[in-house]
C-alpha cells in the first residue's frame, strides 16, 4: 500500500506561521550584509565549517546568509532548522548520529553529512519561529558551553530585530497585516484548546444521559441529575473562557515522554466505549509486541485517537479496532480500523489549514468527518507524522503514522 513519506514535523500553527515569514521577510533577495556578518560570527562563534542564517518555507528552507557552503536552498526534509523551530530553545547535536531522531535524517545519511549542529531559532515579537540561525560541520564536535549558546541566541535575537526593522520600512510602520495573522492564529489556538476541552465532556454528558432512564432510585437519579447538570455547567464555563483567553501565537508544545502503548490506546478506547455499546459496537486493543513503548505526547495522542475512535463508532460498522504497529518501513501505525466505508484520503487533505475541514470547527454539525479529524491530523504533524486513511484486508483505516525513531524498538 503506498504511503505518504515522513518528513518533517510541523508546529500546529504552521499556516499562520508561513503567512508571518512571507509578510515580514518577503520574497528572496540579495544577500544582505549585516546578515552575512552575523553568519561569520556564528561560525566563528563554534569555530565550524559553516553556518547559514535560514528562512524555513513550506516545502523548502532557502538561506538570507551563508558562509562556507554553497547552496542557496534545500527541501525541507533535508533542513535540520525545520526541528529547530519547533522550539524556543537552541537544537545542539555534538554528534547527530548518536541522536535518535537525526540518526537517519537525509542531511546525516547523505551529503553534506552532517555531524554537528547548533542553531537557534528566529523569533519575531509575534512569537512566530521564522527560521534559525546555525553552524555545521561535518565532523563531530563537544557539547559547547552554555556561553558560548548564549551568544549564539544573541545573534537570532539581533537577525529577527532587523528583519522587522526592514519590515517597518517596507511597511511604513504599518502593522495590520501581521495583527490579523496573530489574531488569527490567536482564534485557530483557542477553537482547539476549546474542542479538546469539550470532547472529554460530551462524552461525559452523554453517557449522563444514557444511564439517567436505567437508573430506578430516587438518590441514583438525582446524583445522575447532579452529574450532568455539573458538567453543562462547566461546559459553558470553558465556552466563556476560550472566548476571553488572548494567548499570543496560537501554538501548542508536545510533552515528550516514554509511555506504554497500552497507557495511550486503553484510555482512548474507554472514553468512547459507553457511546459503541450504546449502538452495539465494540472496540477492541490491540499492541503489537515490538510496540511496547512510544517516545510522544501521550495525552495529545489520545485525544487524537479518541477523536479518530468516535469517529469510527458514529460512522462506521462492526468492530472498531485500535490498533498500534510498526510498518513495512519501520513507521509507527497507530490506527483506527472499522467495516465501513471509510474516508477518502482527498477529505483528509482538505484539513490542511489548521482546525478547519470545509466549515467552522466550532460550529460544524457532527455529519461528515467530524469535529476531531483537524485536531487529530494536527496532532500527528506535530509529532513529525502524517493521517492517513485507506482499506486494508477488508477494513477501512485511519490512521496516524508517525516517524520509526517514536517507536518502543526505536527507543535508546
Amino acid at each position: 500500500m503506498d504511503r505518504s513519506p515522513i518528513k518533517f514535523p510541523f508546529a500546529s500553527n504552521e499556516h499562520a506561521r508561513l503567512r508571518e515569514v512571507r509578510e515580514v521577510i518577503g520574497p528572496r533577495r540579495d544577500k544582505d550584509p549585516f546578515l552575512q556578518q552575523i553568519a561569520e560570527r556564528a561560525r566563528l562563534l563554534f569555530g565550524s565549517q559553516s553556518a547559514v542564517i535560514s528562512v524555513v518555507e513550506s516545502d523548502h528552507q532557502w538561506f538570507l546568509a551563508n558562509v562556507g557552503i554553497d547552496l542557496e536552498a534545500t527541501p525541507r526534509d533535508y533542513a535540520i532548522c525545520s526541528r529547530t523551530i519547533m522550539s524556543d530553545q537552541p537544537l545542539l547535536l555534538a554528534d547527530a548520529r548518536e541522536h535518535h531522531e537525526f540518526a537517519t535524517h537525509p542531511s546525516v545519511m547523505l551529503e553534506p553529512k552532517v555531524r554537528f549542529y547548533a542553531g537557534a531559532p528566529i523569533v519575531l515579537s509575534s512569537g512566530f519561529r521564522v527560521g534559525s540561525v546555525c553552524a555545521i560541520d561535518v565532523e563531530p564536535r563537544e557539547m559547547p558551553a552554555k556561553e558560548v549558546v548564549s551568544k549564539l541566541t544573541e545573534l537570532a535575537a539581533d537577525v529577527a530585530r532587523h528583519l522587522e526593522d526592514l519590515h517597518a520600512q517596507r511597511a511604513a510602520g504599518d502593522r495590520a497585516t501581521r495583527a490579523q495573522i496573530a489574531s488569527d492564529a490567536r482564534k485557530e489556538f483557542i477553537a482547539l484548546i476549546g474542542h479538546e476541552l469539550r470532547t472529554p465532556l460530551t462524552i461525559l454528558l452523554g453517557n449522563s444521559k444514557l444511564l439517567f432512564p436505567r437508573l430506578s432510585g430516587d438518590v441514583e437519579r438525582r446524583m445522575c441529575r447532579a452529574i450532568t447538570a455539573s458538567g453543562e455547567h462547566l461546559n459553558q464555563l470553558i465556552k466563556h473562557v476560550m472566548h476571553y483567553s488572548d494567548l499570543a501565537s496560537g501554538e501548542l508544545f508536545l510533552a515528550e515522554e516514554n509511555s506504554g502503548c497500552m497507557d495511550i490506546l486503553q484510555p482512548a478506547a474507554v472514553m468512547v466505549e459507553p457511546i459503541a455499546n450504546a449502538s452495539d459496537r465494540t472496540i477492541e486493543i490491540y499492541c503489537a509486541a515490538e510496540v511496547s513503548t512510544i517516545r510522544a505526547d501521550g495525552e495529545q495522542l489520545c485525544v487524537a485517537l479518541s477523536a479518530l475512535i468516535t469517529n469510527a463508532v458514529k460512522h462506521g460498522k462492526g468492530t472498531v479496532e485500535v490498533a498500534a504497529r510498526r510498518g513495512s518501513d519501520g513507521t509507527l501505525r497507530l490506527s483506527v480500523y472499522d467495516e465501513g466505508d471509510g474516508i477518502d484520503q482527498a477529505h483528509i487533505e482538505k484539513a490542511d489549514r489548521p482546525f478547519t475541514v470545509s466549515a467552522d470547527l466550532n460550529t460544524r454539525s457532527v455529519s461528515g468527518l467530524g469535529l476531531g479529524l483537524p485536531l487529530a491530523k494536527k496532532i500527528a504533524e506535530l509529532h513529525g507524522g502524517v493521517l492517513l486513511s485507506g482499506h486494508e484486508n477488508g477494513r477501512c483505516f485511519v490512521e496516524l503514522q508517525l516517524p520509526s525513531w517514536r517507536c518502543g524498538a526505536a527507543l535508546g
